[in-house]
């Protein structure tokens, strides 16, 4: 090769050189370019995650509840600003603390079975607890854990619920303030109706007897198709009409035999009434306890609903058949039995979970409610329809009453 051949040769080296040179520079520019774009998204990655991560540490320390987590021994390892503020220390001073050494009062024995529960089940945990602060005030705490995926950590959130606690106990207060109030109410009623009941038997009962005997002389004073004695025949109708509309007033007012001869009586008088003004359905009866010792308001309750479920069947439920039974339910060891009344039928029947304008079952529910009893009603269309009630009955100096099943 000549000399003018070698300079081409190095020429063509040195330019292949040169573009390598260019190229790799184009390719390092364009790395640095993409290298910087990749900072720059990292970066701004990094700041929305210190970001994020100040929201959420926002949200865990400032919650409106306690976040705490535990270990099997009750100590706490964790816990947000909200926790250490319900527990009124600062929360570097609770890390390592025994949970239960944060208040001055609180039953141990119920948090250390509370604890045992928490890591034997896999659902959540639930307690009330009442606690007393460094400052002995009451008040009342709820606690909701469940244990974590190491199973030796439990989270565990904790609220104040003391003035949830002031609220369910002054509900309660009402509830049975409204109970009092609509006994007496009921017994300021009856007392009225068996005033009532006294005054017209008393004031119209003489009053139609002293008619009826005027009306007999007039009768036995004319003659007999005389234009008196037709009128005297009807006054006598009418006087006879009148006695039984009264009679019918009376019973509903206030049953005679309810007050002379006992619940028993009264309903079985009842009974007889009702079926001969209703012969389409046939009625049965179980008495099945001693209804002699029950106290009058507890006899007059009784005698009403089964008013009240008679009245329902005959004008809403098209039955042919109804029963009602009476039974004693004792419980050992308690001065508190129960009365239990059985209300059954066969006709319609209705949905129990459309609201109806009738009075009936409401005015039923109503007395039960006064007398600390339960109603409960099962039916449904065409199936008919089931009414079940259970009533206290009290024992007074913590003695039985002497209420036994009949033979």
């Amino acid at each position: 090769m000549n000399q003018h051949d070698q300079n081409n040769a190095q020429r063509r080296k040195d330019d292949h050189i040169r573009r390598s040179k260019l190229e790799l520079v184009a390719e390092l520019q364009i790395y640095e370019s993409e290298l910087g774009t990749q900072n720059r998204e990292l970066r701004e990655a990094q700041q929305q995650l210190q970001e994020s991560h100040n929201r959420y540490a926002n949200l865990y320390d400032y919650a409106p509840v306690g976040y705490l987590t535990l270990n099997k021994t009750g100590h706490i390892l964790s816990i947000n600003l909200t926790g250490a503020i319900l527990l009124g220390n600062e929360r570097e001073s609770l890390i390592g603390k025994p949970f239960t050494t944060c208040f001055s009062d609180i039953d141990h024995q119920a948090f250390i079975v509370y604890l045992q529960d928490i890591f034997s089940t896999t659902g959540k945990s639930r307690i009330d607890l009442k606690i007393k602060n460094a400052d002995e005030q009451l008040s009342f705490i709820r606690l909701e854990s469940t244990i974590m995926c190491d199973s030796s950590t439990c989270l565990m959130i904790m609220s104040d619920i003391s003035q949830l606690k002031k609220t369910i106990n002054l509900n309660r207060d009402l509830l049975h303030e409204n109970r009092r109030l609509m006994k007496e109410l009921f017994r300021i009623q009856e007392k009225e109706r068996r005033i009532l009941a006294f005054e017209l038997h008393d004031e119209l009962g003489q009053w139609l007897t002293a008619i009826r005997s005027e009306n007999e002389v007039i009768l036995n004073n004319t003659e007999k198709d005389s234009i008196i004695s037709i009128s005297a025949y009807a006054i006598k109708e009418c006087i006879q009409q009148m006695h039984e509309v009264i009679r019918s007033m009376l019973h509903k007012l206030r049953p005679v035999l309810l007050d002379t001869l006992g619940l028993s009586e009264a309903l079985l008088d009842l009974k007889k009434q009702w079926c001969s003004h209703h012969p389409q359905t046939i009625l049965e009866f179980k008495l099945e306890c001693d209804l002699t010792k029950l106290s009058e308001p507890l006899s007059i309750v009784v005698f009403r609903l089964i008013q009240e479920s008679l009245n329902n069947i005959c004008s809403h439920s098209e039955a042919t058949w109804a029963q009602i039974s009476l039974c004693l339910e004792t419980v050992k060891n308690s001065a508190v039995d129960f009365l239990l009344l059985h209300i059954e039928d066969n006709g319609k029947g209705y949905d129990i979970n459309k609201k109806y304008s009738g009075l009936g079952l409401l005015g039923m529910r109503e007395r039960v409610i006064a007398m600390g009893g339960t109603l409960s009603v099962r039916s449904a269309l065409n199936e008919g329809t089931e009414i079940n009630i259970r009533l206290p009955i009290e024992h007074s100096n913590n003695e039985k009453t002497n209420l036994h099943f009949a033979d």
